[in-house]
């Protein structure tokens, strides 16, 4: 009898992923395969975000070819800020294309799902690094939890 909870939470938590996942294969481009396991977060977003499109035509073909959600996506699971979108913006708006905000921010927030587990905290603090205040209240808790622990395993 005990054991039926548990496999109820199992199955729980498998629904949930397979949730994630199927809103994930949802977008019309995959996102870039991204290693989970490293807990190194880049210095800078994407290139379509660090490089403007005036004079650049690798830049203006990334903004054009953009697909904001997976964008998004990859900025949240890499932690980055919300300002990451005004990086992004800026370069692909001066050149006349429209950034599909609301794209990014359901893509962001996949990621920041990911980025914000307890694990992730975990591995980050294992790594040296801070605690990252990119996480959304709701999944804070989790995060800073994984970190703390980490940081008193070192």
């Amino acid at each position: 009898m005990h054991g039926k909870p548990e496999t109820g939470a199992i199955t729980m938590s498998r629904l949930a992923l397979a949730a994630i996942l199927s809103t994930l294969a949802a977008c019309s481009q995959p996102p870039a395969a991204i290693n989970l396991s490293s807990a190194d977060k880049p210095s800078a977003p994407p290139p379509v975000a660090r490089a403007g499109t005036q004079g650049d035509p690798a830049a203006l073909e990334r903004c054009r070819n953009a697909n904001w959600r997976a964008t998004g996506y990859r900025h949240g699971l890499s932690g980055y800020p919300l300002a990451a979108l005004k990086d992004v913006s800026r370069a692909c708006e001066a050149a006349g294309i429209k950034v599909d905000r609301l794209a990014y921010s359901t893509g962001r927030l996949e990621g920041l799902a990911l980025f914000c587990s307890t694990e992730s905290g975990y591995r980050r603090a294992r790594a040296g690094l801070p605690v990252d205040n990119t996480c959304p209240p709701s999944l804070k808790e989790a995060y800073e939890a994984g970190h703390a622990r980490g940081v008193k395993e070192l």
